[in-house]
């Protein structure tokens, strides 16, 4: 299947696939663990279960699972704050890394062994074996590590297109918040490649991680003054973007904003308050932009942007803290994900 077709079909399987890790198909004997969310609710509600393997049906591949990436995403759905997941219980794990184990009827251009990716935006990542479509599935080159692709894939893609979207360039001032988690440090590095001047925010304890990305400046966002801490590295430059993964207008990143600047939520881990009566005439006078943000509105650029990444990867350019974790954790890995306790990308290895 060319890479272009999966982008022209993601879009609807995105809105038809069943919630279920295994959907209603034929069974065979051996067995797939998985981990379900029970309920809506904290890391307590995922338990680790068994079932029969499925035979895909037609259009379908089954996948054995090699890595499974954990994103915010994730713990939005367990929390039930994620519109895809209406409804519990269901398997979490929104991208998969793994190898073709049986191909359904009328599939071309996969077969048994193939390596493959797939971007499964309605759950089931956390298992063994995925039933997915043919057509929402990417292949790989071989050879490639699977938690390494994972890396790549939702958090990687969104780094890389919030770079594109906000038109960096050299000399920009980039203000990336979260800096060293999985998104934040891919877009550390390349806002870095691309000659910004990159400003990372991050807990006291992160600032070495976020410095050796290659970040300028690293500040402390428990910091009650914060931004002042970001203006006096800019000065009067001023910040051209800001990549928000908390999603609260009401800070002072108003102020930070230079003519033309971007602000781009592209997370909301705060409630937050309303946006302040007098930013509204400061974005009118100096043409500032806030705006939101998800992959899903940039689904043709795809297969060209994991292209880049994947070079990327291999040059050197771009390098990736990974830590693994068993699929049985999943619910250990939730609350530290939650407490901010991780860096980098967080995998889970069935």
């Amino acid at each position: 299947m060319h890479r272009n077709m999966y982008v022209c079909t993601l879009h609807t399987y995105i809105h038809e696939s069943s919630n279920s890790v295994l959907p209603g198909l034929k069974q065979e004997k051996t067995n797939v663990k998985y981990i379900q969310a029970t309920k809506f609710g904290g890391p307590e509600v995922l338990t680790l279960l068994e079932t029969q393997t499925p035979t895909p049906g037609d259009g379908m591949l089954l996948v054995e699972v090699k890595a499974a990436g954990v994103n915010y995403l994730d713990l939005a759905a367990r929390s039930g704050f994620y519109p895809q997941i209406p409804a519990a219980p269901f398997s979490p794990g929104f991208e998969i890394v793994g190898v073709v184990k049986s191909v359904g009827n009328g599939v071309e251009g996969f077969k048994e062994g193939d390596s493959v990716a797939a971007i499964t935006m309605e759950g089931g990542g956390y298992a063994t074996h995925i039933v997915i479509p043919a057509a929402a599935t990417i292949p790989l080159p071989p050879g490639l590590d699977p938690a390494n692709v994972a890396a790549l894939l939702v958090q990687g893609l969104t780094a890389y297109m919030l770079l594109e979207e906000t038109k960096v360039k050299a000399g920009d001032a980039v203000l990336i918040s979260a800096a060293a988690g999985g998104l934040g440090s891919i877009a550390v590095q390349l806002a870095k490649a691309k000659g910004a001047t990159v400003i990372g925010l991050a807990s006291k304890s992160k600032f070495g991680t976020v410095k050796q990305l290659g970040a300028d400046f690293v500040v402390d966002y428990n910091d009650a003054q914060w931004a002042a801490s970001v203006r006096e590295a800019v000065g009067s430059q001023g910040v051209q973007v800001y990549l928000d993964s908390i999603g609260d207008p009401s800070t002072e990143a108003f102020s930070l904003l230079s003519t033309f600047g971007h602000w781009i939520v592209f997370g909301a881990r705060s409630a937050g308050k309303p946006l302040p009566p007098e930013a509204i005439g400061r974005m009118i006078e100096e043409n500032i932009t806030l705006r939101g943000y998800n992959l899903g509105a940039s689904l043709q650029h795809i297969p060209r942007a994991l292209g880049d990444l994947f070079k990327f990867f291999a040059d050197g350019t771009l390098k990736i803290e990974i830590t693994n974790y068993p699929l049985a954790d999943a619910a250990k890995v939730h609350t530290l994900f939650g407490e901010r306790k991780t860096t980098g990308k967080v995998v889970l290895i069935p």
